[in-house]
């Protein structure tokens, strides 16, 4: 990657893989990807329900800044788009908190499941941040529910590194988190 520091800035990274292009989010983002985030499919294993519209836009009109109000973390968030066309596949987040691991989640819209798309997606992010922000470590948390999740990550390299039970309660249920990481050495060996 370039070190020009128009490609650094995270308002204007766009990066591409094979199959996608992967956007910085922006205000006008929440109306294309408003009806794929009405999936109920989508919240089986995050304690959110799908956004209204309003909700919604005010939410990518807040994240659009990609940094915390008090200025000492990156919220980097991006909208995956089938690569030659407009049509959203999901959505990516990461964030970089200074002097501490980042963290990262991922979306696919449930018509685009089983594709490769999470793996292609997670895996240009991943290395978009140890390459543009050589971060020491990033993590995910997963629900030990989410069997597709934990096999992306695993595939992808990261570790499980611990548990946390009662992590939340949601949909009537307790859930039980995953923590997996990997650090930038492993990530480019």
């Amino acid at each position: 990657m370039s070190d020009s520091p128009l490609l650094r800035d995270p308002k204007r990274m766009i990066l591409t893989t094979e199959r996608l292009r992967i956007e910085p989010l922006r205000s006008q983002h929440a109306g294309m990807v408003y009806e794929s985030l009405q999936e109920s499919q989508i919240y089986s294993y995050i304690p959110e329900d799908p956004p209204t519209k309003s909700d919604l836009q005010r939410r990518y009109d807040y994240l659009e800044n990609a940094c915390s109000p008090d200025g000492t973390e990156l919220w980097l968030n991006w909208v995956v788009f089938l690569r030659d066309s407009q049509t959203p596949i999901g959505t990516l987040q990461a964030s970089l908190p200074q002097n501490q691991p980042a963290s990262f989640a991922y979306i696919v819209f449930p018509r685009h499941w089983r594709q490769g798309y999470a793996r292609e997606m997670t895996d240009a992010m991943l290395n978009y941040l140890f390459d543009v922000h050589s971060l020491p470590s990033v993590y995910a948390e997963i629900d030990t529910r989410n069997i597709a999740s934990i096999r992306l990550v695993e595939s992808l390299g990261l570790s499980r590194v611990a548990t946390t039970r009662e992590a939340d309660f949601f949909k009537g249920a307790s859930s039980d988190e995953y923590k997996y990481a990997v650090s930038r050495e492993d990530w480019l060996k």
